[in-house]
């Protein structure tokens, strides 16, 4: 029991690291891809070939960042770790974003930058800065004291240190906290990243801290590192505590803290403020609270809004509008939504024209021939860090895909409709503003930005090209043509966005004021500001006679789409850029830290080399003192991970590109007579368009040789298959699984196929005249569609599956009778929004002529998973069937916290009924079963910080033989990633 214990408290802290990188891969680039890598003082920077000055750009930037971060952190990145840290360079993935990560370590950075609305920061300054402060968070973990997790497990003990000590809570916003004193922007500056925590305070909606972490099933919550910045900045700010991260991790080291510092976070914030975590969290809110109060009075007054989206359950969002003619197109998602695209005829109904992509730019409409563009990012039909931001529009006939495989975003289209501008990121880093065929997506004109440039968003006045772009001094206005980019309004670091034209003018959004506002471009080269609303607003869009704004305006129910008479606009109000507002957390942050970055600072690099992938593939990073199946790992559920444990050893090894995985075991298990002593070795590599898995295995037991034993009497006789021991050999068994996880999302439906190959084999023997060796082969193919699953809903609102496949051991099917199977599944609504309805079927038979079924698929209703006996009687039916149904919803909002220990969110309730039939011979036999799962769900439990769920599974089993009980009762235990 203490070593099933163990195990679980092992394996639960697996996956718990920041990004929830733990055991974890982005996935793979296109086979054939050569690597380098450049050198610094403490990284390690791998990437493709060609992109050298890429690589140096990040390199540079990596070291520069160093000594600044340590100022606040107490650490500098990399200080106590001996090698180097790999830095890998993904730069085909169209999405931006990057991770630190353990078990192995390393950092992974997606260099296209952010083609939407991003903050006015070049995107590797912001990368270098947000992740290098991760790098510095994790330094305790090679320190003395705790270093000995490391010695005693590897980098599965460094990263689960550095999860259950700190938390993604912690590290994120202190990160944030980090880009916004290092920089002149950073997310503590924008306006968007503090936007619901504004509506919600001037709503009177104050919840504790931990119903702003964990969530609630009822209201909506932004994502923790909005909680995590307003906790770390406020902590600094209001209570004057500007080394609060180097004090937080010198109290790690406390002979008070250690060994199990688990209350660090609350420790520390109480010994600063010298108040209980609750009442500072709450002062802080009361700060912040106050601020905004004082400057919307200094704003006052503002203009009112009309409504025109339904009210909702809830929270609902709706974005991205356009008129075309007299209706108005728009996105909407929320927590009981997938991505949609909507549209509000003149009578003010709302239509629902269909699931839509959640990474859509801004719609833009073309009143000639009656289309909708946006942009779109698709994934590559087989490489996970391969993508692409292509062209598509919408017409009365439907969706059209205008360009494939294309790097461009954001399209406008020209006055006449025959051409489109579009924003373009190359793989090396540059930025173009171009020009398209409207109908055949042909490139007609190129306007390559200068180094340094990121060109956002574009617009057309008449025939003239207007850019929104970003620089090292922020965002600008630019007039766009053969001469180049010419400056028309300096924005400096201030959010600009949603760039577009109207009426011969130039309209953009910004948050100069400290909220979302709507500017206008005047012919002087000024900007004005033309609405005025308490907490701002976006997607503004005037309507084609000019009569009507609309606009996505934030509450605490969502982003609702209201509109006003554009005649009640407040007079136009001259902007400042040289005038930022100031928010005031950040400028004390920035105030605290005396060093800031100096680009010009030297750094020395290395020069480009090949990078040896064959070198680096078998990385051991971790390793643990039990035998730990490596699938049970995966999956985290209960029964697998306390089943699969034992005595023995277990070494991980994963390359830094994230190709190949696997584990070395050995396990040693307690029999009736004797131990068995079992080595195994798990690979999977990435590598190669076929995805491969392979599994070897040797243990101290004996093959089996298997044979027919025939049995005679005066009236009849049967055949038996019998096994005997072949002394002299070890068990050895073997399993090679190769498939093609082939995706094709798109337009808010997920969809794949995949073909499957499996081949397992033993040293077993099986004799019919010859001998052969125990073996298996199946082959499958699966496929998909479905569309996502909402935040607030158990499964998806629709969608559909199957899989069909053959299984048989080849050399021995006259004695055991390949099998045919056909599963499929599907997704439903139920009778309210979060509730969901799951259907299968399964069906298999033989397929050819033997004297043992051999059943590749379970088709006993659920619940009679104990009933051996009449498992058995079933598999000899040749037709097997199962048909089940699932009603699942989340209810009880329960929200109850038990501090840092353990949050309950909701329940859920899970209504199940299983149906098999069983014919083919003799009479047939009908089973079945129904019951509930009744489940809570905890947002975190023991401090691993993701979605708990515990509770019961009761089925009544119907048809089973009466000697048997027909109540079944399970316990439910899993951790969702």
């Amino acid at each position: 029991m203490k070593l099933r214990v163990l195990v679980l408290a092992l394996c639960l802290a697996l996956p718990a690291v920041p990004a929830a990188a733990q055991f974890y891969s982005w996935g793979s680039e296109p086979a054939g891809s050569r690597w380098y890598q450049i050198k610094t003082q403490d990284y390690k920077v791998i990437y493709p070939e060609g992109l050298d000055s890429l690589a140096r750009v990040y390199a540079t930037l990596l070291e520069q960042v160093k000594e600044p971060l340590s100022v606040t952190s107490g650490f500098l990145p990399n200080q106590n770790f001996k090698w180097r840290m790999p830095v890998i360079l993904h730069p085909w993935e169209v999405n931006s974003n990057g991770m630190v990560g353990w078990a192995p370590k390393r950092m992974e950075l997606l260099t296209t930058p952010i083609a939407q609305a991003p903050l006015p920061q070049n995107w590797p300054e912001h990368l270098a800065i947000h992740e290098s402060r991760h790098v510095c968070q994790t330094q305790y973990v090679n320190a003395r004291p705790y270093h000995i997790w490391d010695v005693l497990l590897g980098e599965i003990g460094s990263g689960a240190l550095a999860a259950i000590y700190c938390g993604p809570v912690f590290y994120e916003g202190d990160a944030v906290a980090a880009e916004t004193e290092l920089s002149l922007t950073g997310r503590g500056r924008n306006a968007s990243f503090l936007e619901y925590y504004r509506v919600c305070f001037s709503q009177g909606d104050y919840r504790n801290w931990w119903r702003w972490r964990y969530g609630s099933l009822k209201n909506y919550t932004p994502d923790h590192y909005t909680l995590g910045y307003i906790t770390t900045a406020g902590v600094r700010s209001v209570y004057d505590a500007h080394d609060f991260t180097a004090r937080y991790y010198e109290r790690l080291f406390r002979n008070k803290a250690w060994p199990f510092p688990f209350f660090n976070y609350s420790g520390t914030i109480r010994e600063v403020s010298g108040k209980r975590f609750g009442a500072a969290f709450s002062e802080i809110c009361d700060t912040l609270k106050q601020r905004w109060s004082r400057d919307e009075a200094a704003r006052a007054p503002f203009m009112t809004t009309t409504r025109i989206s339904p009210e909702s359950a809830h929270y609902m969002e709706y974005n991205g509008g356009c008129w075309l003619d007299s209706t108005f197109f728009c996105m909407r998602k929320g927590m009981a939504q997938a991505m949609q695209l909507v549209r509000f005829g003149p009578d003010g109904k709302m239509d629902t024209m269909g699931p839509f992509a959640s990474t859509a730019s801004t719609l833009k409409a073309d009143p000639n021939f009656g289309r909708i563009y946006w942009s779109e990012n698709i994934r590559d039909v087989r490489w996970d860090m391969k993508s692409w931001s292509e062209i598509w529009y919408a017409d009365a006939s439907g969706r059209h895909r205008l360009t494939r495989k294309t790097r461009w975003y954001n399209p406008v289209p020209s006055p006449d409709g025959g051409r489109l501008s579009v924003t373009e990121y190359a793989v090396e880093g540059s930025s173009a503003l171009l020009v398209i065929d409207a109908f055949n997506g042909r490139e007609m004109a190129r306007y390559n930005a200068p180094a340094g440039m990121q060109v956002l968003e574009s617009a057309w006045l008449g025939e003239t090209l207007m850019a929104l772009a970003l620089t090292g001094t922020g965002d600008a206005l630019y007039r766009v043509g053969p001469e180049g980019f010419k400056k028309v309004l300096d924005c400096g670091f201030v959010t600009a966005r949603d760039l577009f034209a109207h009426d011969g003018r130039l309209y953009f959004t910004s948050d100069l004021t400290g909220v979302l506002e709507l500017y206008r471009l005047e012919p002087d080269g000024t900007a004005s500001r033309l609405t005025s609303s308490a907490q701002g607003a976006t997607s503004y869009a005037f309507s084609p006679d000019g009569r009507t704004l609309r606009c996505s305006v934030p509450r605490p129910e969502g982003r609702v789409l209201c509109e006003l008479p554009a005649t009640s606009l407040p007079e136009p109000a001259k902007a400042d850029f040289s005038r930022k507002h100031r928010y005031e957390f950040a400028e004390e942050l920035t105030a605290s830290n005396p060093r800031q970055i100096r680009r010009d600072s030297p750094v020395t690099l290395s020069e480009p080399e090949r990078y040896n992938r064959l070198a680096g593939l078998f990385r051991v990073h971790s390793w643990a003192p039990v035998y730990v199946d490596y699938d049970a790992v995966s999956n985290l559920s209960f029964e697998s991970l306390t089943t699969s444990a034992t005595l023995g050893a277990t070494a991980f090894f994963q390359n830094n590109l994230g190709t190949m995985t696997g584990t070395v075991a050995y396990g040693a298990f307690p029999g009736k007579e004797s131990w068995k002593h079992k080595g195994e070795v798990n690979l999977f590599y990435t590598g190669f368009y076929p995805v491969f898995e392979a599994r070897f295995t040797i243990d101290n037991t004996k093959p089996d040789l298997y044979y027919l034993r025939h049995y005679f009497s005066d009236f009849a006789g049967r055949v038996s298959l019998s096994a005997d021991e072949m002394p002299g050999y070890p068990a050895l068994a073997a399993s090679v699984q190769t498939y093609l996880p082939l995706k094709f999302n798109s337009g808010g439906w997920l969809r794949g196929v995949i073909p499957l190959v499996r081949w397992s084999v033993t040293n077993s023997l099986v004799t019919q005249g010859n001998l052969a060796v125990m073996n298996r082969l199946a082959a499958s193919v699966r496929g998909y569609a479905m569309q996502s699953t909402p935040q607030r809903c158990i499964y998806p609102k629709w969608g559909a599956g199957f899989e069909a496949g053959w299984s048989g051991r080849p050399g021995a099917t006259g004695i055991f009778v390949p099998n045919a199977y056909f599963y499929t599944y599907g997704y439903t609504p139920g009778l309210m929004d979060t509730h969901g309805i799951r259907l299968t079927a399964i069906v298999q038979k033989p397929v050819g002529d033997g004297m043992f079924n051999e059943r590749y698929a379970t088709v006993m209703p659920r619940g009679m998973g104990s009933y051996s006996a009449l498992a058995s009687k079933a598999a000899t039916y040749p037709f097997q069937s199962r048909f089940t149904m699932d009603y699942a919803f989340p209810f009880a909002p329960l929200e109850w916290s038990l501090g840092p220990v353990a949050y309950v969110r909701n329940l859920e309730a899970t209504l199940h009924g299983d149906l098999s039939r069983f014919s083919g011979k003799g009479n047939p036999m009908t089973l079945g079963s129904a019951g509930a799962d009744i489940v809570a769900v905890l947002g975190n439990l023991l401090w691993v910080p993701y979605d708990v769920r515990i509770g019961v599974s009761y089925y009544y089993n119907i048809g089973a033989p009466a000697d048997l009980n027909p109540h079944a009762v399970n316990m439910v235990f899993n951790v969702s990633f």
